[in-house]
């Protein structure tokens, strides 16, 4: 029996025009009206959720920048957290000083790091310009992951312990709702750690390719209403 859904943001639940469709709301609004609970799996910031939760409250969990910050909506606070450590910080400015570079705190993005928040960094961007970038990441001790924005590659950096499975398995004890009882819906490379260890797995049709070679269960496109598709079987 499924208690939880955890379901991926960019490319999944919003559709092209970066909204979510009144009947998908109304989907998860039935869903939580029979007590299962619906988290959120985002690259973003959680203040990006929470502002299309405003009018119309739809998540109770947000796993956000790749799983090393979640966030509990009800209890407007921090379940877990996982910094990118000053010494990775320090080798990824010296290996990407030439790359365009943003950093991510837990609600804020900024161009550099400045002295007050290089303590305070969850995740970093890096947009890739060749090969021999990616040969860099070998170097360091982090989770990776890369996406599509335009033309360009971004990479993709939370510390070891910051990924989507680690933030679903924190809602997971919090909660009580062991993963057998989760059901996933991923579409971003991100969600690959929780993609292969969960069971009940949907990818969407306009996924990435690493998720497109797992076993998951593949359902339709963000633009065909693919979450509300699965939902309205639960």
């Amino acid at each position: 029996m499924i208690k939880m859904v955890v379901c991926s943001f960019y490319n999944a639940l919003i559709n092209e025009e970066e909204a979510i469709p009144t009947s998908t709301m109304l989907e998860i609004e039935r869903l939580r009206k029979k007590g299962i609970v619906f988290s959120i799996c985002t690259n973003g910031l959680y203040q990006e959720v929470l502002d299309y939760n405003r009018d119309f409250p739809f998540v109770d969990y947000i796993i956000s920048l790749n799983g090393s910050y979640v966030y509990d909506v009800e209890g407007k606070r921090c379940l877990f957290k996982s910094k990118i450590s000053l010494p990775n910080l320090k080798k990824i400015k010296q290996l990407f000083s030439n790359s365009k570079v943003t950093y991510y705190t837990d609600n804020n993005t900024y161009q550099e790091v400045l002295e007050e928040i290089e303590n305070k960094i969850y995740k970093i961007e890096i947009e890739l310009t060749s090969k021999e970038d990616l040969e860099k990441i070998k170097k360091l001790n982090l989770t990776s992951s890369i996406i599509e924005r335009g033309e360009s590659q971004i990479l993709e950096l939370t510390s070891n312990r910051g990924n989507m499975f680690a933030g679903i398995d924190q809602i997971s004890l919090k909660t009580s709702i062991p993963l057998k009882n989760i059901l996933a819906i991923g579409s971003n490379e991100a969600d690959y750690a929780f993609i292969t260890h969960i069971s009940n797995s949907y990818i969407m049709a306009n996924s990435c390719q690493k998720l497109k070679e797992t076993k998951a269960k593949q359902t339709t496109s963000n633009k065909e209403k693919g979450v509300e598709n699965i939902l309205k079987n639960l």
